[in-house]
């Protein structure tokens, strides 16, 4: 028939499997020995004064992972604050890529800033 050639498709990536697993497997010694030939054998960067717009501000293991719940119209509101001021802004500084943690962090920092307005536009929210 039209799949004759899958059988030995099929042997021909079992026998794979079974090299890589025979390659794999070893002493931790062994494994070990490989892992440092292969990372001292990756050249290093130099650093430029550059490097830290490629750097985020903070590590990805130091962000809290909160939900915040805003309605629609704010968060798309916050968006395009975000997309059309505060990123053109900070590529005009030479940033680019930034983490949304980092975006985030700045915004609660500006908000215990200004705790008084924070609580006034919570107030304000209740009113209308």
């Amino acid at each position: 028939m039209g799949f004759d050639d899958l059988n030995d498709a099929i042997s021909e990536q079992d026998a794979n499997e079974e090299e890589s697993a025979d390659d794999s497997s070893g002493s931790d010694e062994t494994q070990a020995k490989r892992m440092t030939e292969t990372t001292s054998d990756t050249p290093k960067s130099t650093e430029t004064t550059d490097d830290w717009k490629r750097q985020p501000a903070f590590p990805y293991d130091d962000a809290s992972q909160e939900a915040i719940y805003p309605r629609s119209s704010t968060w798309d509101e916050f968006e395009d604050v975000l997309d059309f001021e505060v990123k053109r802004e900070l590529r005009d500084a030479g940033i680019r890529d930034i983490p949304k943690r980092e975006y985030h962090d700045a915004l609660l920092k500006l908000a215990t800033e200004e705790p008084e307005r924070l609580a006034k536009l919570v107030l304000e929210a209740r009113q209308s």
